[in-house]
């Protein structure tokens, strides 16, 4: 039985417990399912020791002391990865600074080191930022130009491309269906539990309030569109006031939940008609497929993870403008079969199990065994 290691490379609070849908344990459970031990791995720099949780008999998490910087993680030692007998890591770590270090690890134990990318060159605001990410990124590239590296989306691997980086092929992120909780009910019952009006249409945005994700293009888009709308935005962020001032006066019909347990979203996700993505440099959308998942059809500004996911006018709908949104919108509402292949669409193609089938089929194919 082989032992995959999928290490967080990111420092920041995606990866704590208790945070939303951590992509390395949605991936560890997806590898369990097909008869391999998977080994989630968190950097967290107020421990001293490793601690580790077992959360299924196949699937442990396994949090390292680490130093950050920035939202850049650097374990203080690989030494558990001998000691977990991991076989393979799965490596989604883009840019990250500690890339190197762990190839250099497992090159020297036999650890076999392959990757899943988004986006390579930096995103930052700064030039000066992003002028010395991609300087450092030559270190990384040099590590993806001798090893297998999936992309996550096309976009993803037309940059691998221009980049000389070998592309094994594009292995999208997927949904972890064991933290989405089932929503019993039609949509009429779920929106009574939720206090919302049964016969308005609601329109939800799921996000950080910051400028990357374009909330603030909410306040055209509902002023384009009928009273019989209504929008309900969960997130919190540096916008956030902006965004409550802009659209005081839509009076009771906006509303704002800063926060939500996890679980409680998807209710949200059931019972709106039209669900939207605004960030028109999406990498992939996570919220985005979750909304699809519940059978929320979705209007998007092109991005490439919205490209990727959408079958623009099946699946959802995508809008080259701001200025599309609104009738966008008003099309998806009207569409009783686009839910439908919304929910089909991720069911089919971005589950974490059809990711990790490709992944075991690299290793089979490279001759990856077991060292347990």
């Amino acid at each position: 039985m082989r032992t995959i290691g999928i290490p967080q490379l990111y420092c920041g609070a995606s990866g704590q417990k208790g945070a939303y849908n951590r992509q390395e344990v949605g991936l560890a459970r997806a590898f369990a399912s097909l008869g391999c031990r998977a080994v989630a791995i968190y950097p967290d720099p107020t421990l001293s020791a490793p601690r580790v949780e077992d959360l299924e008999p196949m699937v442990r998490v396994l949090y390292l002391p680490a130093r950050a910087l920035g939202v850049h993680a650097f374990y203080k030692s690989w030494q558990p990865l001998l000691e977990e007998k991991i076989d393979a890591v799965h490596v989604m770590g883009d840019n990250s600074l500690g890339v190197p270090g762990l190839y250099r690890f497992c090159k020297r134990h036999g650890i076999f080191f392959y990757s899943q990318l988004g986006a390579l060159k930096s995103a930052s605001n700064s030039a000066a930022a992003r002028f010395v990410m991609d300087l450092l990124l030559r270190r990384n590239l040099a590590v993806y130009r001798k090893t297998p590296a999936f992309a996550k989306t096309p976009a993803a691997a037309a940059e691998l491309k221009s980049l000389g980086v070998p592309c094994a092929g594009v292995l999208p992120v997927g949904l972890d269906t064991a933290i989405i909780p089932m929503i019993p009910g039609s949509r009429r019952d779920i929106r009574a539990e939720l206090e919302l009006d049964p016969d308005a249409r609601y329109l939800l945005f799921v996000g950080r309030i910051d400028p990357y994700k374009r909330a603030m293009a909410l306040v055209p888009l509902m002023q384009a569109l009928d009273d019989s709308w209504r929008l309900i935005v969960i997130g919190q962020g540096s916008q956030a006031g902006a965004l409550d001032a802009a659209l005081q006066g839509l009076g009771q019909r906006y509303r704002r939940i800063a926060r939500l347990p996890n679980t409680a979203v998807h209710a949200y996700y059931h019972a709106c008609d039209v669900f939207v993505n605004l960030n028109d440099r999406e990498i992939f959308g996570m919220s985005l497929l979750e909304a699809m998942y519940a059978g929320c059809p979705p209007v998007a500004r092109r991005a490439p993870g919205p490209e990727l996911i959408i079958e623009n006018g099946v699946s959802g709908l995508l809008a080259d403008t701001d200025a599309q949104l609104p009738g966008a919108v008003c099309r998806a509402a009207a569409d009783p079969d686009m839910g439908i292949a919304a929910q089909r669409r991720i069911n089919e193609h971005f589950l974490w199990g059809n990711s990790a089938e490709a992944a075991l089929d690299l290793l089979t194919r490279e001759g990856v065994r077991s060292h347990g």
